[in-house]
């Protein structure tokens, strides 16, 4: 397949279906029913904007590694939770319309915190013999037309024409998941000998960068618990991250994109250990809560 029909055509088309369909998702009455606790989705937001980028900050400093490699893991920081992270909170009978409305919210922030975040990222990370140019209005405009618009055509169409609506949400669930293997095997395929030569360490430090996440958010409730519900999906939003639109950022925008594409790949593979772990912890908690309650 030609590399500029699929960089420029396909995979932009696929992500503007997957957006599309979490905004088909985000009606009202979801929307309304999240807006109305207002901490669980500050939390939440907290976690995922600030958070996320703070721990991936702290892991490229603690870490020896390629450059390309750190960047890939500060604008996979940058990315808002994945639409994964949805089916997640569904599986684990989390609290789905605090999922969504955390995805959507995110999804639209990022169009302001992402060209930013990269930017001090890159002028910290390359040495000055080494400048590397973010284009951060290239980055805003394919955010635009990735993120905000899709989704706003998505509300549109749920609240106008429900029927359809249902269905485009119903379809791109098993779609993001085709296309996000689709996307990790051509990153593989592009970097493979750079992947054999740093997967043990690189999985080594995705996964670190996973557990020093579920800890700063463990941190952030020890302040202030939400419930056990909008605990797992608070947690779930803040480990599932866009790795796709990570992968896209990288490999249509970035210089020498394929090789900062490489931590996005890698985490699509441990965020479904983490997504699973969480689940299950989750699940038996609230299995002996019940078992109090009712003893």
């Amino acid at each position: 397949m030609n590399n500029g029909l699929l960089l420029t055509v396909i995979v932009p088309l696929a992500m503007f279906i997957m957006m599309l369909g979490l905004g088909t998702s985000l009606n009202a009455q979801a929307l309304g029913q999240a807006l109305r606790n207002k901490k669980p989705l500050f939390m939440g937001l907290l976690a995922q904007i600030i958070i996320m980028p703070i721990c991936a900050g702290i892991v490229v400093c603690l870490v020896d590694m390629p450059a390309e490699f750190k960047l890939g893991i500060m604008l996979l920081a940058c990315c808002p939770g994945g639409t994964t992270s949805n089916l997640f909170c569904y599986l684990g009978k989390g609290n789905l319309a605090l999922s969504i409305t955390l995805t959507a919210f995110s999804s639209l922030m990022v169009i302001f915190t992402m060209p930013w975040i990269l930017q001090i990222s890159a002028d910290l990370i390359y040495s000055e013999s080494i400048i590397i140019d973010i284009p951060e209005m290239e980055i805003l405009k394919r955010l635009f037309f990735m993120t905000l618009l899709p989704i706003l055509i998505g509300v549109l169409i749920s609240q106008y024409l429900p029927k359809l609506g249902h269905e485009i949400g119903l379809r791109t669930g098993p779609f993001g998941l085709l296309f996000l293997l689709f996307l990790v095997g051509f990153v593989c395929y592009s970097e493979w000998r750079n992947l054999i030569e740093y997967l043990p360490s690189l999985g080594v430090t995705i996964f670190f960068f996973n557990l020093l996440v579920i800890f700063a958010v463990m941190l952030m409730f020890k302040v202030s618990p939400p419930n056990l519900q909008d605990q797992f999906t608070i947690y779930i939003e803040a480990c599932i991250q866009s790795s796709a639109l990570a992968m896209f950022i990288a490999l249509t925008v970035l210089e020498n994109g394929s090789m900062i594409a490489i931590p996005a790949g890698m985490f699509s593979i441990t965020m479904y250990i983490i997504g699973f772990s969480i689940t299950y912890v989750y699940r038996r908690q609230k299995t002996a809560t019940l078992k109090l309650a009712n003893s």
